[in-house]
Order: C-alpha cells, then sequence, then structure tokens
C-alpha cells in the first residue's frame, strides 16, 4: 500500500499525464517510428504473400493450359489417325464394289450365286490381308443374307436385316457408306464397329453391301501406347455421342450413349475442335478434355488428362515456395517483434531513468516507474513467448567470455544440445565446427570491436556429428558504462536444405556443363527485335564462331548453315512463329566457319510472345548429332545387312556353356528351329525335342563321340519338325568347342543353317528332270519310260491303251484371259484326268495342251472307250477360273497294244493320227487309229505341198462380191475373197486352205499377193468404188504389214481411201497394245479400217472405244434371222445406233431377200452385201456386175 501522501502525488502524476500527454518527446517519436516499422513490416508481408500467390497462380494456369494445348493436339494427331483408318477401309470397299460393278450381267436375282464361289471368297481374303486394322470383309445381297465372307467358306447362314447399317443403304437416301453402332459378339464378347459400303451394278439397282468389321480393342490397344498418365483417358465415340473405344477400357459403358457430357452439350455444338476442364460422367474424375471431331467421318476423338496428375509438379512447388514464404514471414515477424522490445526496452530505461531522477521530488514518478515496470514485464512476457516458440534460434551470449546465457528451444535443437548444456558453461566455439571456428572468431572480434550487425553463413557440429548449415545474424544488445558489449543476440536461421539444393543446382550447372561438353551440346537464346544471338563457348565451338560473349548477328549465324538446308530452316522458323508454335525443332548441317567441315545439328528452341502475339525472343540448344547419326546409319546399315544374311542364308548363332547344359541364341536361331521367344536359356532337352524321334539318338551318340575325342568342330545333319508350323525341316550345325585341361568341354559356339531349301531344291531338279513343271505330271521322258515298261508286258500278253489328248478351244481361252489363266486351266484338267484314273494308269504332259495316258491291264478296246467318254465329260464341265466361267473340251486319239504295234513310237504315231482324225470331225470326240489314217495323213502332207506350190505357180484368183447402199441400192465397193484354182481338184473353197496355210506360215506372202492383186485390179473398175481385202491375225504378228500395204497402194496406184482393210475381233486379243500401234500406222496412210464378223467374238464394244473404226460388219449370223427373230432385229438395231453415235458406216453380210433388205433399210443400216445383189463373181466379171447394179439403181421405183 502506498501512503496518503505518495497517494495524492500518484494522483496528481496521473492529471499531469491527462493534460501534458502519457509520454515525453523521445517516447513519441519512438511510438511513431515503431507504428511506421509495423507498417512497413506488414507491407513486405503483405507483397511477399500476394507476389507468392500471384506466381503460384500463374504457375498454376500455365501447367493447365500446357495441358490443354497437349490434349488437342493428342486429339488432333488420333484424329487424322483414325481418319486414315477409316479412309482406308472405305476405299478397299470402295474396290470391292467397282469390282462388283464390273461384273457383266449381274442383277439382283443373281447376285448370290454369282459370288458366293471360292474365288469370292479368296478374292476377300487378299484384300483382307491389306487391311491390317480389319478384322473381316463379307458381302450381303439385297435381303441381308450373307454372301460371302472373308472368315469361313462357304459362308454361314447369317442375316443382318434390321442392322443399322444395312437398313441405312438400303434406303436410297443418303451416301454410299454407314458407320454403325458397336456391336457385341455374343460369342467371345468382342466389341466390333461395322463400316459398310452399298453395292449396285451397272444399271444402279441395289445388290447387297460389302461390310468390314472392325475390332474395337485395336483402337484401345492404339490408344494405350499413347497414355499420358495414369489418369489419363483417350476415347474415340461416334457423333451421336455413342461410346466405341475408350482407354482405360470400360465395358459396361462401351455402346452406351454419352449425350449428357459437357463435350457434346457445350462443346461440339459451337466447335469441332477445342479443349476444356469438366469431371468425367465416366469415372467422375476432374479432367482437362481436348476434342476433335472428325471431317470426313462422323466421329470424334477425346483426349484427357487428369486435373491431379496436371498439377502434381505444381502443388509441390506451391509447398516449397508457400513454406519458404511463412517462413520469411516469421522471420520478419520475429525481427519486428525484437526491435520493438528493444524499443520499448530503450523507452522503459529511459523512464525509469527519469523516474528515479524525479522520485525524490514526486512521488508520481515511482508510480510512473512501477508502472513501466509492469509494462516491461507484460511485454518481455510476450518476447519470451516468441522467444519460446519461434522458427528460428534465438541465443543471447555473455560478449566477455563467449558464453551462452540465454537459448531458445529453437536453438538447442539446431545445435542438437539440450538447454542446461548450453548454459551450463558452453561457449559458441563449442558448437561450431572446427572448419568455421577461426573465420567465426574472426567475425566475432569484429562485432564486439567495432559494433554493428553482422550476418554469416557457417556451420554447427552436432553431438551426433551431423552438420547442420545456419545462416547467422548476430548484433550487440547491451554494452557497459564505458561502450563495450556485454551483451549479444544471434538470430539463427536452418539453411541445410536450401544450402543443399544450392549445392546441387551448382553441382547441375557443373555436370551440365560438362555433359554439353562431352555430348557437344550447345545453347543460345535470340532477341527477335535485333536479330542477334547470344551463345555458350560449345556453341561457338560447334559452329566455328569467333570465341568470346559478343552477339552473333543472325546472317553469320545463318551463313554456316548448309546452303542445302538454309531455306528448309528458315521456312520451318517462320512457319512455326507464324502458327505461334511455342516450341520448334529441326534439323539441318552446318558448314564450320573455321575449317568449313560438315557437321548434322539438331535444333530444338522455345520461342516467347508478347500480348499481342508478335515472338519477342527464342532459347534453345543445338546439338551436334553427327558421330552419332553416321554411327547409327552403319549400325542400321551393318544390322539390315546381317539380318538379310540370316534371313536369306537361313541360319542363326547359338553358344552353350556345359556348366548348366544350357543354350543362348539369338531370335533368328529361335525362330529357324521354333523355339519359344524371349532371352532365357534354352535347355538341352528343349533343343532336342524340336529333333525327329528316329533321329534323336544318333544325334545325340555322334555328340558325345566328339566330345570324348575332344574333337574341336563338328557338322551335324538332321531333320526336324517346325513347332509352330509343323513343317519338316532339314538342320546342318557347325559348332567348334572349348575344353579345360581335363579334356572336358566347357563352352562351344556353332551356327544352325536351314538347308530345307537346299535339299527341296535337289530333289526338285530331280523331280523336274522327269515331270511337268506345271502340272507335277509325268513328262514325255518319264511317260516313255513307262510306255516301254508296259510294252515288255504286252509282250507278255498284256494289252494296254496308249490315249493322246489335245484341248479344244484352249487357245483361245489362252488368247482371251492370258496365260495365267491358260496355266491355271492347265492344272484344273490334269486334276480332273488324274481322278478318272487307277493307280496303275499313267497320265503325262508331253507338251502345251497335249496330254498322254497309259492305260494298263485292259481285256478289249471297248474299255478304252469307256474311258476316253468319261475324259470327254469331264473335261468338257464348266470350269470357274478366278471369276470367269469356262468352258473346253477335247479329242482324244486311242491306239492298242499289240494290237496296232508292239513299237513305242508307231503307238505315239498311231494316236496322234487317231488324234487329228477326232479333231477334224469336229472335235469333244474319240477315234482309234486305222490303217487308213496313215493314208490321209499322206494326203495332207501332198495338199501342203501343192499349196506352197500354188503361189509361185499362180494358182491363186481373187473373186469380188459387191456392197451396195441398202437406201440407194448404188454401189459403194467390192470385198476380195480368195479362190484355189487346184489344177487336178478344181476350184478349192478357202475353208479348205486357209486354216492349212496359217498352219504352215503361208497365209503372210498369201496375204500380200492379195493386196497387191486386189489394188491393181480396183483401179480398173468404173467409178470410184472401194475394195475391201481381209486381213489375217497372223499378218499382224507380222511386222511387214505397214510396209505390205504402203507397197500394194504404191505399185498400184490406188488411192488410200479406197482401200478397206477387214480385221476380226481375234486380232485385238493379241498382243492389244502392239495391234493398236498397227492400226494406228494403217489409219495414218488413209486407208479406211472396218471391224468383220462383229458380235462373234469378245469385248467387241471396248475394242470400239479404244480404236476410230471407219466401218462394223455386221455378221451373217443376225442378218439371217431378221424375218423370224426378234432378237436379231434387236441386235441390228443396237449395232447401228451404236455406230451412228459413234459416227461408223455399219454393213450388213449375208443379205439374200428383199425382206432382209427392206428391215435393215428400217433399222437404219447404211450398207449391204450377199446373194441379193451378186454372188461372188472372178476379177474378170466384176466390172460388169458393178456397172449393171449401177444402172439397175438409177431407174426409178415402179
Amino acid at each position: 500500500m502506498l501512503s496518503p501522501a505518495l497517494a495524492g502525488r500518484s494522483w496528481l502524476a496521473r492529471l499531469r499525464r491527462f493534460w501534458l500527454g502519457d509520454a515525453s518527446a523521445d517516447e513519441r517519436e519512438d511510438r511513431r517510428t515503431g507504428r511506421w516499422r509495423t507498417v512497413a513490416a506488414l507491407l513486405v508481408g503483405l507483397a511477399i504473400a500476394i507476389g507468392t500467390a500471384g506466381y503460384l497462380a500463374s504457375g498454376r494456369e500455365a501447367a493447365l493450359r500446357d495441358a490443354e494445348r497437349e490434349v488437342r493436339n493428342i486429339s488432333l494427331v488420333l484424329a487424322d489417325w483414325v481418319e486414315d483408318g477409316f479412309r482406308s477401309v472405305e476405299q478397299l470397299e470402295g474396290g470391292i464394289a467397282e469390282w462388283v460393278r464390273a461384273e457383266e450381267g449381274i442383277t439382283p436375282e443373281n447376285f448370290r450365286e454369282r459370288f458366293a464361289t471360292l474365288g469370292a471368297h479368296e478374292m476377300l481374303r487378299a484384300r483382307l490381308a491389306a487391311a491390317p486394322r480389319v478384322e473381316r470383309l463379307f458381302l450381303a445381297d439385297r435381303d441381308g443374307a450373307l454372301v460371302v465372307n472373308s472368315a469361313l467358306f462357304p459362308a454361314p447362314g447369317i442375316s443382318v436385316l434390321g442392322r443399322d447399317y444395312f437398313e441405312a443403304l438400303r434406303s436410297p437416301e443418303g451416301g454410299d457408306t454407314y458407320l454403325s453402332s458397336p456391336v457385341r459378339n455374343q460369342v467371345d464378347g468382342r466389341w466390333s464397329v461395322f463400316v459398310a459400303h452399298r453395292l449396285r451394278n451397272a444399271e444402279g439397282e441395289f445388290l447387297g453391301i460389302a461390310g468390314a468389321a472392325i475390332d474395337l480393342r485395336r483402337f484401345e490397344r492404339f490408344f494405350s501406347g499413347l497414355a499420358l498418365g495414369a489418369s489419363s483417358s483417350i476415347a474415340l465415340t461416334r457423333r451421336d455421342a455413342v461410346l466405341l473405344a475408350r482407354h482405360p477400357w470400360l465395358e459396361d459403358r462401351v455402346g452406351k450413349s454419352l449425350a449428357k457430357s459437357e463435350t457434346f452439350t457445350k462443346v461440339l455444338p459451337v466447335t469441332s475442335f477445342g479443349s476444356f476442364r469438366s469431371v468425367s460422367t465416366l469415372d467422375g474424375v476432374q479432367r482437362i478434355l481436348g476434342v476433335k471431331a472428325l471431317d470426313a467421318y462422323p466421329l470424334v476423338v477425346v483426349a484427357t488428362r487428369s486435373s491431379d496428375e496436371v498439377l502434381a509438379d505444381w502443388r509441390r512447388e506451391a509447398r516449397h515456395l508457400g513454406g519458404a514464404a511463412v517462413l520469411l514471414e516469421v522471420l520478419i515477424l520475429a525481427g519486428l517483434l525484437l526491435t520493438n522490445r528493444q524499443v520499448r526496452a530503450r523507452a522503459a530505461l529511459r523512464r525509469m531513468a527519469a523516474a528515479k531522477a524525479a522520485a525524490e521530488a514526486d512521488l508520481s514518478i515511482a508510480r510512473e516507474r512501477e508502472a513501466a515496470a509492469q509494462a516491461i514485464a507484460e511485454r518481455e512476457g510476450a518476447l519470451q513467448a516468441v522467444f519460446e516458440t519461434g522458427t528460428v534460434g534465438v541465443a543471447e551470449i555473455d560478449a566477455s567470455i563467449s558464453r551462452f546465457v540465454r537459448v531458445n528451444p529453437r536453438f538447442c535443437e539446431m545445435t542438437g544440445r539440450a538447454e542446461a548444456e548450453l548454459l551450463g558453461g558452453l561457449g559458441v566455439a563449442d558448437v561450431v565446427h572446427p572448419d568455421d571456428l577461426e573465420a567465426d572468431l574472426a567475425r566475432w572480434y569484429a562485432i564486439r570491436d567495432a559494433g554493428g550487425a553482422r550476418d554469416a553463413e557457417k556451420r554447427y557440429l552436432r553431438p551426433d556429428g551431423s552438420v547442420l548449415w545456419v545462416r547467422l545474424s548476430m548484433t550487440v544488445s547491451a554494452r557497459d558504462a564505458e561502450g563495450r558489449p556485454t551483451r549479444c543476440v544471434a538470430v539463427v536461421q536452418d539453411i541445410t536444405e536450401s544450402r543443399s539444393a544450392a549445392e546441387r543446382l551448382r553441382a547441375s550447372e557443373a555436370l551440365l556443363r560438362v555433359g554439353q561438353k562431352v555430348g557437344r551440346i550447345g545453347s543460345f537464346s535470340r532477341d527477335i527485335a535485333t536479330g542477334a544471338l547470344q551463345c555458350g563457348a560449345e556453341t561457338r565451338e560447334m559452329f566455328g564462331l569467333p570465341a568470346g560473349e559478343e552477339p552473333i548477328p543472325a546472317e553469320i549465324w545463318m551463313a554456316g548453315v548448309f546452303p542445302e538446308d538454309r531455306e528448309r530452316l528458315a521456312a520451318t522458323i517462320a512457319e512455326a512463329i507464324e502458327q505461334g508454335a511455342q516450341e520448334v525443332a529441326a534439323k539441318y548441317r552446318i558448314q564450320r566457319l573455321t575449317d568449313g567441315s560438315l557437321r548434322r545439328v539438331e535444333m530444338r528452341a522455345r520461342y516467347e510472345f508478347d500480348e499481342a502475339g508478335r515472338p519477342i525472343g527464342s532459347v534453345g540448344v543445338a546439338i551436334d548429332v553427327t558421330e552419332r547419326e553416321e554411327a547409327e546409319e552403319r549400325l542400321r546399315a551393318n544390322e539390315a545387312l546381317l539380318r538379310l544374311s540370316m534371313e536369306v542364308g537361313h541360319f542363326g548363332s547359338f553358344t552353350r556353356d556345359f556348366s548348366s547344359q544350357a543354350f543362348t541364341c539369338g531370335p533368328e536361331t529361335r525362330a529357324l528351329l521354333g523355339l519359344p521367344a524371349g532371352d532365357e536359356p534354352i535347355a538341352l532337352a528343349t533343343w532336342l525335342e524340336t529333333v525327329l524321334p528316329e533321329e534323336r539318338e544318333g544325334l545325340v551318340a555322334r555328340i558325345a563321340e566328339a566330345q570324348a575325342g575332344c574333337q574341336p568342330e563338328i557338322a551335324l545333319q538332321y531333320r526336324m519338325l517346325h513347332s509352330r508350323t509343323g513343317e519338316l525341316r532339314y538342320i546342318d550345325v557347325r559348332a567348334r568347342y572349348e575344353y579345360d585341361a581335363g579334356g572336358r568341354p566347357v563352352r562351344s559356339v556353332g551356327a544352325v543353317i536351314d538347308v530345307t531349301e537346299q535339299r527341296q531344291a535337289e530333289a526338285r531338279i530331280m523331280h523336274l528332270a522327269r515331270h511337268d513343271a506345271l502340272t507335277g505330271l509325268p513328262n514325255r521322258v518319264l511317260f516313255r519310260e513307262r510306255l516301254d515298261e508296259a510294252l515288255l508286258r504286252a509282250r507278255r500278253g498284256e494289252a494296254f491303251a496308249v490315249l493322246c489328248l489335245d484341248l479344244d478351244r484352249f487357245k483361245e481361252v489362252n488368247d482371251t484371259l492370258g496365260h495365267p489363266a491358260g496355266d491355271a486351266l492347265l492344272r484344273a484338267i490334269a486334276e480332273r484326268l488324274a481322278a478318272e484314273l487307277r493307280e496303275t494308269d499313267t497320265l503325262a504332259r508331253l507338251g502345251g495342251d497335249e496330254f498322254a495316258i497309259i492305260q494298263s491291264g485292259i481285256r478289249q478296246p471297248g474299255d478304252a472307250t469307256i474311258l476316253a467318254r468319261r475324259l470327254v465329260e469331264v473335261v468338257g464341265a464348266p470350269l470357274d477360273l478366278d471369276g470367269n466361267h469356262v468352258v473346253v473340251g477335247t479329242s482324244i486319239g486311242i491306239s492298242v497294244a499289240p494290237m496296232d504295234s508292239l513299237e513305242a513310237d508307231a503307238l505315239l504315231k498311231g494316236a496322234d493320227m487317231a488324234l487329228y482324225r477326232a479333231k477334224g470331225e469336229g472335235r469333244g470326240r474319240w477315234r482309234f487309229f486305222e490303217a487308213e489314217m496313215d493314208a490321209r495323213m499322206q494326203l495332207r502332207r501332198v495338199l501342203e505341198l501343192d499349196l506352197r506350190r500354188a503361189l509361185t505357180a499362180g494358182e491363186f484368183e481373187l473373186h469380188y462380191q459387191p456392197v451396195v447402199e441398202v437406201a440407194t441400192r448404188r454401189v459403194r465397193g467390192a470385198e476380195a475373197l480368195i479362190r484355189w484354182r487346184h489344177p487336178e481338184r478344181g476350184l478349192v473353197s478357202p475353208d479348205s486352205f486357209i486354216p492349212l496355210a496359217e498352219e504352215i506360215g503361208l497365209i503372210v506372202p498369201l496375204g500380200e499377193w492379195v493386196l497387191i492383186r486386189a489394188c491393181k485390179e480396183a483401179v480398173t473398175w468404173p467409178g470410184v468404188p472401194k475394195v475391201a481385202v481381209n486381213l489375217s491375225p497372223t499378218q499382224f504378228t507380222s511386222r511387214g504389214l505397214v510396209d505390205a500395204v504402203v507397197s500394194a497402194l504404191e505399185l498400184s496406184g490406188l488411192e488410200p481411201s479406197r482401200l478397206e482393210l477387214e480385221i476380226t475381233e481375234t486380232v485385238m486379243l493379241k498382243d492389244t497394245e502392239a495391234t493398236l500401234a498397227t492400226l494406228h500406222r494403217l489409219k495414218a496412210l488413209g486407208v479406211r479400217i472396218a471391224m468383220d464378223d462383229f458380235g462373234t467374238g469378245y469385248s467387241s464394244l471396248s475394242y470400239l472405244q479404244r480404236f476410230p473404226f471407219d466401218k462394223v460388219k455386221i455378221d451373217r449370223s443376225f442378218t439371217s434371222g431378221l424375218e423370224l427373230s426378234r432378237q436379231s432385229n434387236a441386235i441390228v438395231r443396237a449395232v447401228t445406233d451404236l455406230c451412228a453415235g459413234l459416227d461408223m458406216t455399219t454393213t450388213a453380210e449375208g443379205v439374200e431377200t428383199e425382206e432382209q433388205l427392206r428391215a435393215l433399210r428400217r433399222e437404219g443400216c447404211q450398207e449391204a452385201q450377199g446373194y441379193l445383189f451378186s454372188r461372188p463373181c472372178p476379177a474378170g466379171e466384176i466390172r460388169g456386175v458393178l456397172e449393171r447394179l449401177e444402172r439397175d439403181a438409177s431407174v426409178p421405183a415402179g
């Protein structure tokens, strides 16, 4: 309790403070300074917080933008990939549709019959092999029934009626291609989607559809290789939001609609390409989505990344940066509190001093001192709280003896010592690392002597031996009366982690410099405004630029780029800048400016753009990849050469470790032997399992024998069954052994060679010497051996027959469909013939379309008749050659032993003569050899000799048949027809000698004689009628045809426009390009070209399109039916209409009645020839016939 006097003074003091103020001027100044100090600290702290938050916010947004750009690019690339895949399928089905459309006579009614064939099945399989993304192909008819399937033949009885793709294409509206909804296979559970294409015939009628099934898991497997992270996803949907495929695969969501997702509700209605952020409706994960709708197909690709995954790095950085910011805020707060405490302490001391000085005068000063002491205690309590709970270490040191007088818990934690231990006599030197002690003492003395504050970094050595790096801020906190420091305060911050990070950064930078030097990687930066580049020493060395730090002008930099790459590099950079690409990568060559050496460089640069999208600068690296790419090129070449050698040579290598009895071999050896793939060693037992069982024991014994004798090398041959293909293979092994001192094998290396092809080639050579290469049948050599064996048996009384067969119309098929079709026909006929024979009979191909048979053990000639009848029937059955229906026949000649002869040559000759007679009697027949056949052959030889003599003897002559105009009956020309006036047989018809002339090669000189004679005689005719000359197909194979025509025109003086050359469609079947070239040369001479016998051959319309004929002659087979057949009238009308459209003249042959002439006039035919006007007459009579026809035409009708 205070005394009344003191109480009164205290009351007066309070009254004085009320009226005069509570503090002195110094105190008020301290308070103002303290307030400003607090405001500054708060502003600094607020700036740090705002800056940190802003930096983290911008970093988060940048990470999300980068992720959006990434998923957009991924969706764009995948959309291109998907679109290319579906386009290839559409092109594949378009090719099938064209193939179907090109089929002649195809209708909805016969579509199934024409395409439910093995040939169509194989065609689909062949097309499927070129489309790896397609699982199977099929054709369905207009009722939805499956016609042909690439997977099974015949196609299963499945209907696609009701399927969305079938119903969409059956409707006439819409396009020709449709993409189906996903369909789940009920057997194996796989999801597929169908791409279907409408099929039409040439008339546009709907035939059905072509379908391609695509396994949706193929897309999922491809997407899995592009996944961007554990929580990323890639999806393919239809435009109607139906999910087709997704990675990760969601079995229960495939085929379901995603119409409620933001992709289809917000994005696609606005744009076909973009990115956004949303929560997935499939798995509830927050994601960043890139969406691209395909341009050509109703499909959408969606690529996503999890937001948590994208922001993972940002969150780690935020935690580190936020922790640092909080630590800095705490340090500022601690500094502020400490400073304010010191300020308040000084103010309190001043007040106490003032109170003490005034205590004797005024008792109120004592109360003020008491109040001040209480305030100090409160402030010291607050400071003590900060001191005790602070995150930085604080220590108060006795300056005179360098010992701790006060420490907070954090400081104890940093030094690893208890508070009692530190205050029990330990000094500063006891906690400092010995290596830092000297520098620390120097700083201590500097602070003690000079005063002020010092900051330093040093190490504390803990009792457990661990080292702690700290940042020390120390200042003098108290001095004695003489100004000497008595107390110091040290604030200690743990910087071990930051210093370690800095050291790691320095180490990384040093390592980077070393890596750049070793890896020949240089860095650079470019200022777009000036065009100058800053680059390091490695870059300067790489480009041969001057050393130093001066900027390099862009012109000098580009001058070092190889001239051929300079424009391309500039274009790449310009394109990237124009498109706003942040990263650019390019490869180019440079010529070092110092020595001119050529180097290869890979450049990667990142560009920075301003807010307007203009580039402001770039940073990047240039990597010298010369040695790497040259080494890679050499390595690729060597590997390719090695692979080629091993593939061509069919060999592999191996090593064997006898300690483990295991083999190590490469993929070539494993594939060659059918061993499991991989790198695991192969056990001896596994290797031996590939050897044929009957050879295994001998092989093991041979190896054991070689090892027992310490043979350095061994060669083995054995056979094996390939485990995967089941093929029998022939293997040669060459091995070299290594033995230890005791003669035990330690290791072996060797090569395995597949000699199967060599062995097969040897066997094939032996086989081909005695067999036909095309059909595999015995050839003439083996047939003769079998014939000699049969003759030996015949001499003992066993009869046999020799049958010679020749195919009818084979040459026509071969010329029309080509040699591959002819070869296929021969193989098919050989199979049919072999199927009709017994094992004791022999079937051989003697050459071309000629076959021979030895029918053994016959009892009578009738047995050969029965066989011949069966052979004619089976050969005459229709054949399907790659979709072409072919019918051929056969003629057979038969000779019988011992009845006809016991000599091989005589039997073959007799069968051949019988064959010739069978063909002459109409083909499709069989004849036995008869004695008079030899006489007939002799007569044919005589006819051949007479024919060769006839040309030189002048026995040939020309007859002419007039050609008149249908409308006026005026003469337009005459057709030259050859006749042979034989001195003994009289006038011989062309049908009797023209085939023989073609067969013996006389048709070319005979045709040239006809050309010259016809032109010479036509010059003498009244008026300017044309003369028509027939050309044989054989003449077109002669290179002298055009010269022969030129010669005939020059010798006769006939105008080229009066000569008309008639050819048949058979001419166009042989070497079409050469034939067309010859026709164009003839046309260039001015002569006219006519197509004879139109409509009786093949592909007439295509030839009319490819060559502009002047005339088309309607065959007499159509003219003769004009009076009775509507079909003949329709055909004639079609030909005349066609020729009128093509500006070609039409001439009808074989006109014999006035009714036929009227019908031709009615159908628009322009010219006619036939017995109605005149029979063919000799050259001496044709002039009078032509004059008579002209006179009759000039007399008015009626």
